[in-house]
Parts: structure tokens; C-alpha cells; sequence
């Protein structure tokens, strides 16, 4: 009788302990994994490589890429968005080359010979913002087949192959950029849906920065764009930038292209 009682506490103490595991998992969980909504993107939030990327909807992604903030002024005929603000909101779009020249009409840089990022309606635009900007950066890959990131690195270029560990090695990657290295998948065009992330970058220093995918080989084909840092932090860019083209709005996008 008493061995009896012994296997009946084991098996209660067994299964308290079991409960608390399965609790402690599921609130775990719980946390790292929910829906959120904001008016523009529906998102499921993943711990993944460390911070979190979202699932944006397509359609909601060009749409937001077309709403140009009023301090940022795009020049379509010099490649150039100059930023007359230093809190900058910056949506980057990840796609194919031809893609991305016939849904903006625009031209991308000579030097482009694949996959690109779509600024503002602008193919790797050169930025230009004011020194102290702090840029909350919304990143989304809308290319069907590749993976891609978004980093800003001061390294130019040119650049090789395996540019990850290049520009590690040339100290133009700190600590903060390590965070966003890793790679998103392609986008699902059959359920609508692509992959982004948005993280916060602060360029307090004047000077030259670039910014570029560092999957292997994209950079090296031409996947990257510069950021012009002026200023002295007071948010007057213009007065110091000399750019010979009256800013203009969203250059606009044929429609009916890949089906939107």
C-alpha cells in the first residue's frame, strides 16, 4: 500500500512539473508571436536573428513606397531624394532590375547589372540628409526568387563577391548593423504577401555612407546606393546641397503592372 502511494505521488509531482514546462513554452511563444495591426501592414512578429521581421501585404508595400513625406524632395532626373528633415522615414523596396524599371519608369545607375532597391519611385537613389538624421528604416523584399537586406555601411565601392565579410573586415560595419545582416526570404506573390523588417539608424557624422545588399554577390552587381551626410544637424540640407533640378513629386507608376 505504501509503494502504491509512493508511484502516486511520483506521478503527481511528474505531471506538475510536465504542466509548468508546457505553461512556461506557450508563454513563451505567446510573446515572440502575435498579430499586429497598424493601418497599413498586417504583421506576425518573429524573433529572427535576432529582432523581428513582418509580413507585409504586396499591395500595401507599393503603396507605401509612393507616399513621398513632404521634407523628402525626389529628383528623378539626377537620381537624387534630398531629406530636409532629421527624422526621416525611409521605405526601401527590394526587387528584380526590370521589374523595378517598368512599375516606377525609372532608370536605374549605370553600374546596375541585377536586383535593386526602389526609393521613392528612384532605382538606388543617391540620399541626402542632413548630419544627426535619425532614419526608421522600413525594409521590404518584393523580388520573387532572391533574398535580400538592407545596410548602411561606410565602405564604398567597388565590391566583391562575398561582401559580408569585406566590409566586416574594413571596419565599415559596426555592432548595431550586425542586427540587420540577415537575409529575407522572396516574396509569395501567391498569397500577396512579402517579407520586411524596420529598425532605426542614426548618421550623426557628416561624410559619405552607402548603403547595399550584402547577400552574395548583389553588392558586387551593383545592389547599393550612396547616402550623403551634411550639415552641422540643424535639418538645412539645401542650402548647403546644390542640386541644378527643381524637386518634383512621385514620378508614378504604369499600371496594370505585375498585376497591381
Amino acid at each position: 500500500m505504501e509503494q502504491r502511494w509512493v508511484y502516486i505521488i511520483m506521478g503527481i509531482v511528474i505531471g506538475a512539473v510536465v504542466t509548468a514546462i508546457i505553461i512556461g513554452m506557450v508563454s513563451t511563444l505567446g510573446s515572440s508571436y502575435y498579430y499586429y495591426h497598424n493601418g497599413y501592414v498586417n504583421s506576425y512578429y518573429n524573433l529572427y536573428g535576432g529582432y523581428g521581421y513582418s509580413i507585409y501585404p504586396i499591395n500595401k508595400s507599393i503603396s507605401m513606397s509612393m507616399e513621398v513625406p513632404s521634407y523628402a524632395h525626389v529628383y528623378p532626373q539626377n537620381n537624387t531624394i534630398v531629406f530636409t528633415s532629421t527624422q526621416i522615414n525611409l521605405v526601401v523596396l527590394a526587387m528584380m532590375g526590370n521589374d523595378a524599371e517598368s512599375m516606377f519608369n525609372a532608370t536605374p545607375p549605370p553600374y546596375v547589372h541585377g536586383d535593386v532597391f526602389v526609393i521613392y519611385g528612384l532605382i538606388n537613389p543617391t540620399l541626402v540628409v542632413p548630419a544627426g538624421a535619425i532614419i526608421h528604416v522600413t525594409f521590404i523584399n518584393l523580388d520573387d526568387d532572391m533574398y535580400h537586406n538592407f545596410v548602411v555601411t561606410t565602405v564604398p565601392p567597388p565590391y566583391p563577391y562575398y561582401v559580408m565579410p569585406y566590409i566586416g573586415m574594413y571596419g565599415g560595419m559596426g555592432p548595431q548593423m550586425m542586427l540587420y545582416m540577415r537575409w529575407l526570404p522572396p516574396a509569395n506573390y501567391e498569397s500577396g504577401y512579402a517579407y520586411g523588417y524596420q529598425y532605426v539608424i542614426a548618421l550623426n557624422a557628416p561624410g559619405t555612407y552607402w548603403y547595399l545588399c550584402t547577400y552574395p554577390g548583389h553588392a558586387e552587381g551593383g545592389m547599393y546606393g550612396e547616402i550623403i551626410v551634411i550639415g552641422n544637424g540643424d535639418g538645412q540640407v539645401i542650402g548647403n546641397y546644390q542640386n541644378p533640378y527643381a524637386p518634383v513629386g512621385y514620378p508614378g507608376m504604369r499600371p496594370g503592372m505585375m498585376g497591381w
